[in-house]
C-alpha cells in the first residue's frame, strides 16, 4: 500500500463522517457550477430578447444558489476539520503508544529530538493534506468533470478545444513529482536533525555553558539549520519553475475559449450566453488546474512525512511476550544467570560472556568489577529491556522469556546513579512508583526514604513542582525521591546500581540509611564501588571482561587474594579503584 493510501486508512473509523461531507460536497460542488448557467439565461433569454420578467426571478435564484452553497460549505469545513483533529489524535497516540511499547534497542539508535520531530511537525504535516488536501482535491476534481461535462454540452468542438491544457498539466506534473519527491524527503530529514540538536543543546544546556561552548554549539545549530535552508531552497526553486508553466498552460486554455468562442458566435454556431458561461466557468476549470499541482507540492511533502512516520510504526520490537507468556506469580526472589552471553549489537563483542551465578532469595549481592564489566548490563537483562544472545535468566525458576513483562516490572523497582524525575510535583513522582497510592502511603514512603522533612521545607511542599528532570532540587533530594518512589513500589527484587555516588556526601548518610531500610527483606543486587556497602553483602560476585572471575563473601575472596583482594588493597577511601 502506498504511502497516502495508508494515511488515508486512518480514516475508517470515520468513514460514515466523511460519506457525510462528500454527499455535502457533491451538493456544493453542483451549487457552484450553477450561477454561469443562470447567467446564460439572463444574457440569452433576458438581455438579448429583453423578457425583463424574468431578470429578477432569475437574480433570486442566483442569491439563493450562492446562499445554500455558501452553507454547506461551513457544514462540511466544521464535519471535516472534526474529523481533521481526530485523525491527528489517533495518529499522534498511535506514534507514541508504539514508541512507549519499544524495545531500548531502539531508543539507543534512535534520536528523541528526531522522534519528537516526527511526533509533532510530521503528523501535523501530514493532516493538512489528508484533510484539507483530500477535500481540496475531490472538490477540484469534481469541478473539473463537472466543469468538461457543461462545456462540451454547451458547444462539443470548443468543449474539447478548451480541455487539451489538462494534456500538458499531466505532463508536466509526472516530471515535478520525480524531482521533488527526493527533496522533500530530504528537507523532513533535515529538519528532523535540526530538532534533535535542540533538544540535545536545551537538555545539556548545563554542560554547554559549564565548559563555555555558547558560541560552538550555535555555530553547529547553524549549520544544521543551513543544511535545512538549502533543501527547502531547492524545494523552491523546483516549485518556482514549475507553478508558472501551469498557469501559463491556464492562461492559454483562457485564450483558446475567448478566440475560438468568438469565432463561433460569428460564424453562429455559439451564442453570447454560453460564451458568457464559458467565461463564467473558467475559474471553476483552470483555476483547479492550478489549484491540482498546489495539492500535489503539498501531498509530496505529505507523503515524505508519512514514511518518517510509518518508519517508527513499522520498526519491529525486538523484545516482546511470548504467545504463551503467563503473570509472573509473587517473587520469592531467586535470581539466577544460567550461561548468559550479551551483546548489544549483532557482531559486537560480547559485555556479558558466558555468565553464571545464582542468588537466594533475601540475599543481598554486590557486583563488584571495572567500568563495562557488564553490571548494568546485568540490570537491564533483569528487567528482560533486553533478550540475552545466550544461555537463560530465571527468577524463581520462570525464564524471563516465559512471563509477561509487565508482571516481571511490577516485582522489581530499580534506583540508579542519574535519577530521572518527570516535570511534576513531589507526590507526582513518587507515587509513579504505585499510581493509586493514597497521600497517606506516599507521605509515609517518603519518611522511609528520609525525604519527607526537606519535602515539608519546601514552598508547596508535596506539590511543589520539581522543574525538568527534577531540575530544582538537588542530587541528594532526587534520590531520594528514587528510593520514595521504591518504597512505594514495594518491590520483590532490588537493583541498586551506584546509588549514592553521585550525591553530595552531606546527604549519602541519610540516603544509605533509607536505602539499607529498604533493602530488608528483599533480594537486592548492587553495583557500586563503596566498600563498606560490599563488605555487607551476602555474597560478591567479581566480574571481569564480562565473565564471572569470583565470587563470595568479603572474607573469603580476601582470603584467596585474587583479583577482588588486589582491589580492596589498592581502594582508596572507602572506594575500590577498578
Amino acid at each position: 500500500m502506498s504511502t497516502f493510501w495508508r494515511l488515508l486508512s486512518y480514516l475508517r473509523p470515520y468513514r460514515l463522517w466523511v460519506a457525510l461531507g462528500f454527499v455535502f460536497l457533491l451538493l456544493a460542488v453542483a451549487l457552484e457550477l450553477a450561477p454561469p448557467l443562470v447567467w446564460k439565461w439572463i444574457v440569452d433569454g433576458v438581455v438579448l430578447r429583453r423578457r425583463w420578467g424574468l431578470f429578477w426571478p432569475l437574480l433570486l435564484l442566483l442569491t439563493a444558489i450562492q446562499g445554500a452553497s455558501a452553507l454547506l460549505s461551513a457544514w462540511r469545513s466544521r464535519l471535516l476539520e472534526t474529523v481533521g483533529q481526530r485523525f491527528v489524535f489517533d495518529l499522534r497516540n498511535q506514534l507514541y503508544e508504539n514508541l512507549s511499547h519499544q524495545s531500548l534497542a531502539y531508543f539507543n539508535e534512535a534520536r528523541t529530538g528526531d522522534l519528537i520531530s516526527r511526533v509533532s511537525s510530521d503528523v501535523d504535516a501530514v493532516q493538512e493534506v489528508i484533510i484539507r488536501g483530500t477535500d481540496s482535491v475531490l472538490a477540484n476534481a469534481l469541478r473539473l468533470i463537472g466543469v468538461a461535462i457543461i462545456f462540451c454540452a454547451l458547444n462539443l468542438t470548443l468543449g474539447l478545444a478548451t480541455l487539451l491544457p489538462i494534456v500538458l498539466v499531466g505532463l508536466l506534473l509526472q516530471r515535478f513529482n520525480r524531482r521533488v519527491k527526493g527533496v522533500y524527503k530530504a528537507a523532513r530529514e533535515k529538519l528532523g536533525l535540526v530538532t534533535a540538536k535542540l533538544q540535545d543543546n536545551l537538555s545539556g544546556i548545563r554542560v554547554i555553558k559549564a565548559f563555555a561552548r555558547e558560541e560552538d554549539e550555535a555555530a553547529a545549530f547553524r549549520l544544521l539549520s543551513e543544511r535545512y535552508l538549502d533543501e527547502n531552497i531547492h524545494a523552491v526553486r523546483v516549485r518556482s519553475t514549475f507553478f508558472p508553466f501551469v498557469r501559463w498552460i491556464a492562461s492559454f486554455g483562457n485564450t483558446i475559449t475567448i478566440g475560438y468562442g468568438a469565432w463561433l458566435i460569428v460564424h453562429h454556431q455559439f451564442t453570447l450566453g454560453g460564451l458568457v458561461a464559458y467565461r463564467g466557468y473558467g475559474r471553476y476549470f483552470f483555476g483547479p488546474i492550478d489549484d491540482l499541482t498546489q495539492i500535489n507540492d503539498t501531498v509530496q511533502r505529505a507523503v515524505a512525512a508519512g514514511n518518517r512516520i510509518f518508519q517508527v510504526l513499522d520498526a519491529p520490537v525486538t523484545v516482546t511476550d511470548a504467545p504463551t507468556a503467563l503473570p509472573l506469580p509473587p517473587l520469592a526472589g531467586e535470581v539466577a544467570f544460567q550461561r548468559v552471553t550479551f551483546a548489544y549489537r549483532p557482531g559486537a563483542s560480547p559485555v556479558l560472556d558466558d555468565l553464571s551465578f545464582h542468588v537466594h532469595p533475601g540475599q543481598t549481592a554486590a557486583l563488584v568489577g571495572e567500568s563495562g564489566a557488564g553490571k548494568s548490563t546485568i540490570f537491564a537483562l533483569l528487567s528482560r529491556f533486553w533478550d540475552p544472545d545466550g544461555g537463560r535468566i530465571c527468577i524463581d525458576g520462570h525464564d524471563l522469556r516465559d512471563v509477561t513483562q509487565h508482571s516481571l516490572r511490577r516485582q522489581i523497582a530499580a534506583v540508579q546513579q542519574d535519577t530521572f524525575l518527570f516535570a511534576a510535583s513531589v507526590a507526582e513522582n513518587i507515587r509513579y512508583g504505585r499510581p493509586d497510592a493514597t497521600d497517606a502511603e506516599v507521605e509515609d514512603a517518603a519518611r522511609a526514604a528520609n525525604a519527607h522533612d526537606f519535602i515539608a521545607r519546601l514552598a508547596d511542599g508535596y506539590h511543589t513542582l520539581v522543574g525538568e528532570r527534577g531540575v530544582k532540587l538537588s542530587g541528594g533530594q532526587r534520590q531520594r525521591l528514587a528510593v520514595a518512589r521504591a518504597f512505594l513500589a514495594d518491590p520483590r527484587l532490588l537493583l541498586l546500581d551506584e546509588a549514592t555516588s553521585a550525591v553530595e556526601p552531606e546527604s549519602e548518610r541519610v540516603i544509605q540509611e533509607a536505602i539499607e531500610r529498604l533493602m530488608a527483606g528483599r533480594t537486592t543486587l548492587i553495583a557500586t564501588h563503596r566498600l563498606s556497602t560490599i563488605r555487607s553483602a551476602d555474597v560478591i560476585f567479581v566480574l571481569h571482561h564480562g565473565r564471572l572471575a569470583e565470587q563470595g563473601t568479603h572474607a573469603e575472596l580476601m582470603r584467596r587474594g585474587g583479583l577482588y583482594a588486589r582491589m580492596v588493597t589498592q581502594q582508596q577511601g572507602d572506594v575500590l579503584l577498578v
